[in-house]
């Protein structure tokens, strides 16, 4: 027995078979914290992908909170190794908008700004208008531990959960230096409603309405700004004309604010004006070849201005003042509603015949902050009537004219709008000009007399191709009669005040420019004229989504 107990031989084997259920322990524990952690981290991805779902559809819409919840139900996430074996090795996962699902989804109107705060959710909120931020926490079945509890010898069941916080972000490129009040900020009882814009929008309600920007004196939209916007932080009048004649500026900015260029400005006339095959100041001699960049006319730039005539010689390039003494061209009035003078205010037959205003116009500062916008139908026929030749006498042109404006496409036309024409928009018109090929210069304005044809205007940017240097040709992409406006909510931001301030953006809208910036007549302020084309959000019809860079970020 003495030597029994001396014997070291098989001392290993006997150290090993006591130690080995440990080092079974220890195994078992490293296999579960290694599942733990794949779970976890299917978790995090679970969670990640239905939040960024779900916020990238918070676009304060009436229906956001619901296109939200269809984006996160759409997708399919998978959770491995919860059970030890058969079905719950692999689980899927997708949100459905019920108790006990595996998501736990609260929209957010704010979040603190310190990562290390917790979330608030005093900030819940089912306000789809008011929703910025998507809160998920994801939790499957609970894992089930491999190591056994030695206390009950069983299998514990470990919680594991995940928790993610998106929103939207977005961001413009060549950020626009206008902007507009939004005509629909508040309801009839003079209720704020964030979202009545895209919903009115939708209805047809700014369809065909012209806009008149650029106000002077006491009705502009906050004392000393006048409808611009500063471009990559500058407040120049030439940074701001350049930019309507062409210049681009090679940044992009978050789309949620945008800081406003206090002053007139009256130089950028110059800009808008290279649109319509107009140049004057920096721009009367401009050489694409050798500027800074490229100015061009549109295609399409009928404008209501008589060109200059001289014998057989017709001079279309024309400039914006009616002075007697100006050299070139004459601005007809027969298409401006002066709010006092109503149409034709200088009573005379001007030969030529620009896309007219609305029947009815409001005062500046009536219906919109810093502009004057029109309501109700615009003279869609007499337009067709003066710048076509569509019959013999008053009876065969009414019927012509009738009949070409039914067949000319309307987008609204199935809207409910009780606000907007009722027919095409002056820019359906525009398009179906270039369209049916009756812009150039065999088709001028017929006018009411023999030396009509003389005397009138062509839509063909002719000034640039014939009377240049070198050829300023126009160009079709993108639409130089197109451009994009910011839309404020002024009045609940009226406390910012005048001068250099920051707004919060409602939408951006693309912009038809209806005319040049011209004076309809001596002493008569220019405007410019635009009709609201399309906008940003779920009211629009969708033209703009590349204007707007959107994505979904996580920020928790």
């Amino acid at each position: 027995m003495g030597r029994f107990w001396k014997d070291r031989r098989g001392f290993v084997l006997v150290l090993s078979l006591l130690a080995l259920p440990i080092f079974i322990g220890y195994g078992l524990i490293i296999i579960d914290i290694g599942r733990g952690n794949n779970i976890h981290a299917d978790l995090s991805a679970a969670a990640d992908a239905v939040a960024l779902a779900g916020a990238g559809e918070l676009d304060g819409g009436v229906d956001a909170i619901t296109r939200a919840k269809t984006a996160m139900g759409a997708l399919t996430n998978t959770v491995s190794m919860i059970g030890k074996s058969g079905p719950d090795m692999e689980i899927r996962l997708v949100y459905e908008d019920e108790a006990g699902n595996e998501f736990t989804v609260v929209f957010l109107e704010d979040i603190p700004v310190r990562d290390e705060d917790p979330i608030d959710f005093d900030y819940a909120t089912s306000d789809p208008a008011k929703a910025k931020f998507v809160w998920v926490k994801a939790q499957s079945k609970d894992l089930i531990t491999a190591f056994l509890n030695p206390i009950t010898g069983r299998s514990e069941r470990v919680s594991i959960s995940a928790v993610a916080v998106a929103q939207a972000k977005s961001a413009t490129c060549n950020i626009p230096p206008l902007y507009i009040c939004n005509p629909f900020e508040y309801d009839s009882t003079g209720t704020y409603v964030g979202d009545q814009l895209q919903t009115s929008f939708a209805n047809g309600d700014l369809h065909g309405r012209v806009v008149k920007l650029h106000p002077k004196g006491s009705s502009t939209a906050a004392p000393g700004n006048f409808g611009f916007l500063s471009i990559d932080g500058s407040s120049s009048a030439d940074a701001i004309r350049d930019f309507f004649a062409g210049a681009t500026v090679p940044k992009c900015f978050a789309s949620d604010n945008v800081q406003t260029k206090p002053g007139a400005a009256s130089s950028i006339s110059q800009g808008v004006n290279t649109r319509f095959d107009m140049y004057e100041g920096p721009f009367s001699n401009w050489n694409n070849d050798t500027g800074q960049f490229v100015i061009a006319p549109a295609e399409n730039v009928r404008k209501g201005i008589k060109p200059k005539v001289n014998g057989a010689n017709i001079d279309d390039c024309v400039r914006p003042n009616p002075s007697t003494a100006s050299p070139n061209g004459t601005p007809g009035d027969d298409h401006i509603n002066d709010l006092i003078a109503g149409w034709d205010a200088n009573g005379t037959d001007d030969l030529v015949y620009g896309l007219p205003d609305n029947d009815t116009m409001s005062a500046p500062g009536t219906l919109v902050s810093g502009a004057a916008i029109g309501t109700g139908d615009w003279p869609i026929e007499e337009y067709l009537i003066e710048n076509f030749d569509l019959g013999v006498d008053a009876a065969a042109e009414a019927d012509a004219a009738a009949a070409l404006k039914a067949s000319i496409p309307n987008a609204f036309s199935g809207a409910p709008t009780t606000l907007g024409a009722s027919h095409a928009s002056r820019y359906e018109v525009y398009r179906w000009e270039l369209d049916a090929g009756v812009v150039d210069v065999a088709d001028r304005h017929p006018g009411d007399s023999a030396t009509g044809g003389d005397e009138s205007e062509s839509g063909a940017p002719l000034c640039g191709l014939e009377d240049k240097p070198k050829a300023i040709n126009p160009i079709a992409e993108p639409d130089r009669r197109l451009m994009v406006a910011a839309i404020i909510d002024c009045g609940e931001q009226a406390a910012e005040g005048g001068g250099t301030n920051t707004y919060e953006v409602n939408s951006y809208a693309s912009i038809f420019l209806v005319r040049p910036m011209t004076e309809s007549a001596p002493g008569v302020d220019a405007t410019i004229d635009v009709e609201i084309v399309d906008i940003t959000g779920y009211g629009g019809n969708g033209t703009l989504d590349n204007f707007i860079r959107k994505e979904a970020i996580l920020v928790r």
